[in-house]
């Protein structure tokens, strides 16, 4: 009987331990996904200003 007692009273426990994991995984999500959108607009910036003033790296490749 003191068995199942234990085993009951960790099963409802567990979800109020985890749920300090499960706030750590959400702002690790939304941590990535705003480094992410940064990295897409930098890149998209790069392409931009490379296309408007080209910097003459196809020269040194042709030769």
């Amino acid at each position: 009987m003191n068995k199942k007692v234990i085993s009951l009273l960790i099963l409802i426990s567990a979800p109020f331990f985890l749920s300090g994991c499960t706030a750590i995984a959400l702002v690790d999500a939304a941590a990535s996904t705003a480094v992410g959108a940064g990295k897409l607009a930098v890149k998209g910036t790069t392409a931009a200003i490379g296309a408007v003033i080209p910097d003459g790296e196809d020269d040194k490749k042709k030769k």
